[in-house]
């Protein structure tokens, strides 16, 4: 019995709702309504193309940004750093663990788009200047547990633009995810040396190499 009551008072609460909602709608006037949804639509197709035009003119600047004439850079990367790209030499190095070096370097001239590429990643996607000259990117400074990893990595990145030079050297460092990053400032160094160590292993030259004569494990 206590629950048909309590069934018939919600049944009852909601066709008051229901009054007053056509009582509201039936008291303005049907041309307001129509005006008020076109506005409202209006607004909302108006605010979707601002959002658009800023996403594109965002990405249409950076895609339009051009190296400086003077930019060089030069990167250390791999297990202990043994492969290397100094772009004022044109000088990639797959290995200098190696019986014979020569069979893993090649002098490589990146195109300007490549060059523009590397310069924004450094430049504008993070701000290289910003980082210290020693760094390591899973470890925050004065932390009680490190992470650390054997073999480790070394990355040494410098740069040279504008009048302006900057190293940034990792040295034996962990292999770690980006998710083992101790900040977001550092999560971001090491998916711009990724996407730089990317770009250069995926060069015909690079390919063209032999396999490693040594693995690291």
């Amino acid at each position: 019995m206590k629950e048909n009551k309590i069934s018939d008072a919600l049944n009852h609460l909601d066709d008051d709702l229901l009054g007053m909602t056509n009582e509201f709608w039936e008291k303005k006037p049907k041309g307001r309504i129509v005006r008020d949804m076109l506005l409202v639509s209006a607004a909302a197709v108006l605010i979707i193309v601002g959002i658009a035009a800023v996403i594109h003119r965002n990405h249409e600047t950076a895609a339009n940004t051009k190296s400086p004439e003077d930019f060089t850079f030069s990167i250390v990367f791999g297990t202990y750093g043994i492969s290397s790209y100094d772009s004022a030499t044109g000088k990639l190095v797959k290995t200098n663990d190696a019986s014979d070096v020569s069979k893993y370097t090649a002098d490589v001239q990146l195109t300007e788009d490549q060059r523009s590429e590397v310069y924004r990643i450094l430049f504008k996607d993070i701000d290289i200047f910003s980082y210290p000259d020693a760094y390591d990117p899973f470890n925050a400074p004065g932390a009680e547990f490190i992470i650390a990893s054997e073999p480790s990595q070394t990355i040494i990145i410098s740069v040279s633009a504008e009048g302006r030079t900057k190293t940034v050297t990792c040295s034996g460092i962990a292999y770690g995810s980006l998710e083992d990053c101790y900040c977001e400032e550092a999560k971001a160094f090491m998916k711009a040396e990724n996407r730089i160590v990317e770009l250069l292993t995926s060069l015909p030259e690079w390919t063209a190499f032999p396999e490693y004569e040594h693995f690291y494990y």
